[in-house]
């Protein structure tokens, strides 16, 4: 248990290092908004393995929240260590840590990017 424990505030420590530069798209050209190849990685999950229950209203917010918005950015984007965290290891919530490091960290990107929440840079 206390090697567990160790190796998530190892991993936890590293992510706040990788994290904000990976969370970042790539500098791009003046009137460029072409998402990083990680953010573009992200979003392909996103539809693929998260958008069936965080974006159907018919859902409670309580049982699969959008993952957009002031509330979420301040819970969650302004800790992406802990992003990271939930995501990799209790998500999708039928199949949790099945995503890998490098999925939850696309994932990460890519919200952190506005590309899923629709608040990516214009053209």
């Amino acid at each position: 248990m206390q090697s567990i424990l160790r190796f998530t505030q190892i991993t936890a420590c590293g992510l706040l290092v990788v994290l904000p530069v990976q969370g970042r798209a790539a500098p791009q050209a003046a009137g460029s908004a072409a998402p990083s190849q990680q953010v573009a990685h992200g979003v392909a999950l996103y539809k693929q393995r998260c958008g069936a229950c965080h974006n159907t209203p018919s859902r409670s917010l309580d049982e699969a929240p959008l993952l957009a918005g002031p509330a979420f950015a301040q819970k969650w984007l302004a800790r992406p260590a802990a992003l990271f965290q939930k995501i990799r290891y209790s998500m999708p919530q039928d199949n949790p840590g099945t995503l890998s490091d490098e999925e939850a960290q696309a994932l990460v990107a890519a919200l952190a990017s506005g590309y899923i929440s629709g608040k990516a840079p214009a053209k």
